[in-house]
């Protein structure tokens, strides 16, 4: 953090200022009702800045003692339950984070941290890392260059830049070349998500699949009748209740019951309704979160809502990269210029 020297003793009065204007600039309280009249008070906190290596964050995740990590291109940060903040860099980790470059953010078995980087995949577990590469799977991850992952009961799975693979124990299945010739619309997958039943849901730069045993499903923008808004699929979140949520390079759609509906161009959704989709969320509720090129936007079933830096005193950038919901009603987006929290006002302030 850059520090400001001060050659002189101000006033009380300039210092109870100073502090308000600080006050002002980390926390911002609005009442924001939505259209159903419900949302509640909502307080903005900006998380401080030279907490991370790198203000950008395109990354994040939360276990369930609410200890969340935040990554950007310079490395990897903690925020532990008690206020405590830690950062992993490839040097202070002996390379056990194999890359500072990281993509991708997961929650195992015993709340180990799985970490997709431009350079293999590590998992920090108990305070030790340990990484996956190329080189030292043998093949087993097809690319080191690791897009995406997810993480089942006993499966863990990672999206490439030349296919996918699949870790189960020690073992390695690698899904690459002729295995995916075919099969995947392109062998660049951008997402991947598990659903309660099973099946893999692959995203490619050039369309969906559905991955279920030996049967592969493909889905497009011109066999799903435009219901997919773009065949560049950016992000796959599954909710509670079964739904595919799908973000593209152009918009959201949702995949309910064999049936897609698509999101793009709401007059709701303002400059996002038809950019860049980056991250989606899903409260246990039910309720959509987008992270997109313009701003975020929160959908409750009915009504779309969007929040970006001309509505919202929060959003201070135009790109939000990624969204996590909490259990509490709180919602943290990272943006190119760091962390901002939504969390819900106690009643009592």
């Amino acid at each position: 953090m850059r520090s400001t020297r001060i050659h002189a003793f101000p006033s009380l009065g300039s210092l109870v200022s100073l502090a308000l204007a600080i006050a002002s600039a980390l926390h911002f309280s609005a009442s924001e009702v939505s259209a159903s009249g419900n949302e509640g008070e909502f307080r903005w906190t900006l998380q401080d800045l030279s907490r991370f290596p790198d203000p950008e964050i395109t990354a994040m995740v939360s276990d369930d003692q609410g200890n969340k990590w935040f990554a950007g291109k310079k490395g990897l940060t903690r925020l532990s339950q008690i206020g405590d903040w830690q950062n992993f860099t490839v040097e202070n980790t002996a390379k056990g984070l194999v890359s500072n470059a990281i993509t991708a953010l997961a929650i195992g078995e015993n709340r180990d941290l799985w970490v997709a980087t431009e350079g293999g995949v590590s998992r920090y577990s108990n305070g030790s890392w340990i990484h996956f590469t190329k080189e030292n799977t043998s093949g087993g991850l097809p690319d080191n260059f690791v897009t995406s992952l997810a993480i089942g009961k006993d499966e863990r799975w990672f999206g490439t830049k030349s296919g996918f693979a699949m870790l189960r124990g020690s073992s390695w299945t690698t899904y690459s070349a002729d295995r995916i010739s075919g099969r995947l619309p392109h062998k660049m997958v951008t997402a991947i998500a598990l659903d309660s039943s099973g099946d893999k849901w692959i995203g490619t730069i050039a369309g969906l699949v559905r991955f279920t045993g030996s049967t592969w499903t493909q889905f497009t923008k011109d066999n799903t009748n435009s219901g997919l808004p773009h065949n560049s699929i950016t992000w796959i979140s599954v909710a509670p209740n079964g739904i595919k949520w799908v973000g593209t390079q152009m918009g959201v759609a949702k995949l309910s019951a064999n049936a897609w509906t698509t999101y793009k161009g709401l007059i709701d959704l303002g400059e996002i309704a038809s950019e860049q989709v980056y991250s989606l969320s899903v409260e246990r509720s039910g309720r959509l979160w987008v992270a997109a090129k313009g701003g975020a936007a929160s959908f409750d079933g009915t009504a779309w809502r969007l929040f970006n830096k001309n509505n919202t005193s929060g959003i201070q950038s135009r790109f939000v990269y990624c969204v996590m919901a909490g259990k509490d009603g709180d919602v943290w987006f990272g943006t190119q210029k760091g962390v901002v929290a939504r969390t819900p006002v106690p009643k009592d302030e």
